[in-house]
């Protein structure tokens, strides 16, 4: 008798930008992991946008922010990164490689759960062309899809560069913070002009210290998400 393979949950964490998974959910990615889940992360853009106060080519600094990446996936444990490597997301020729990839890989994975910025709350103008681009092809894919594979997919937006006054989901990542900064301090790049890992680690032990007006929390860190619809 032939033994069933064993069916491993996926969850999918879309990022407009190198860094935003790390900063956004780097501990809920790594107790996902933890507890036997599968996290696919889709990394858009190169990064060759990125403000920088060394002397350095776009293209340069899109190797830099690719290696990066790839050493932030390996402390967080991810298995499957995805870098779709484009330099923009406002031409037609580069939204139309961004659906074309991500229904592939959407349609591989058929994910569960789906991670990606918030189309309005997040002020970074990328991130909102991001989550629009995306969202729209979520939705044409679930139309679109006759085995009805989607219908039932979480969409949750993080938060990076919008702080969220509500929402519908919050996660306990006190056990994994410390592996969060480490991954966060991967992106030496973006991390020497910004103080990513002190105002990211501090928001997350507020949502912690003040989640609840009526109880003492008892947890020391927690990432906090919007469940879009």
């Amino acid at each position: 008798m032939t033994k069933s393979l064993e069916v491993i949950e996926a969850i999918l964490v879309i990022s407009p930008h190198p860094d935003d998974l790390e900063i956004a959910m780097g501990g809920t990615v790594a107790k996902e992991i933890a507890q036997g889940k599968k996290v696919i992360s889709i990394v858009l853009t190169d990064g060759r946008r990125s403000q920088r106060s060394f002397v350095c080519s776009d293209e340069e600094i899109a190797k830099i922010r690719q290696q990066e990446v790839r050493e932030a996936a390996q402390v967080l444990g991810i298995s499957k990164l995805y870098n779709l490597e484009l330099e923009d997301l406002h031409t037609s020729e580069n939204q139309e490689k961004l659906n074309k990839q991500l229904s592939k890989l959407i349609k591989q994975y058929k994910p569960k759960e789906i991670y990606l910025p918030h189309p309005e709350l997040d002020r970074h103008p990328t991130h909102q062309l991001a989550a629009r681009l995306v969202f729209k092809l979520i939705e044409e894919l679930i139309n679109n899809n006759k085995d009805n594979d989607l219908a039932t997919v979480k969409i949750w937006a993080y938060e990076v560069w919008g702080l969220f006054a509500n929402w519908d989901l919050e996660v306990d990542i006190s056990d994994f913070a410390e592996k969060k900064l480490a991954a966060i301090n991967c992106h030496k790049s973006q991390i020497k002009d910004l103080a990513y890992s002190e105002g990211v680690l501090g928001l997350n032990r507020w949502r912690a210290v003040f989640s609840n007006p009526h109880s003492i929390s008892k947890t020391t860190y927690k990432e906090v998400f919007i469940k879009l619809k």
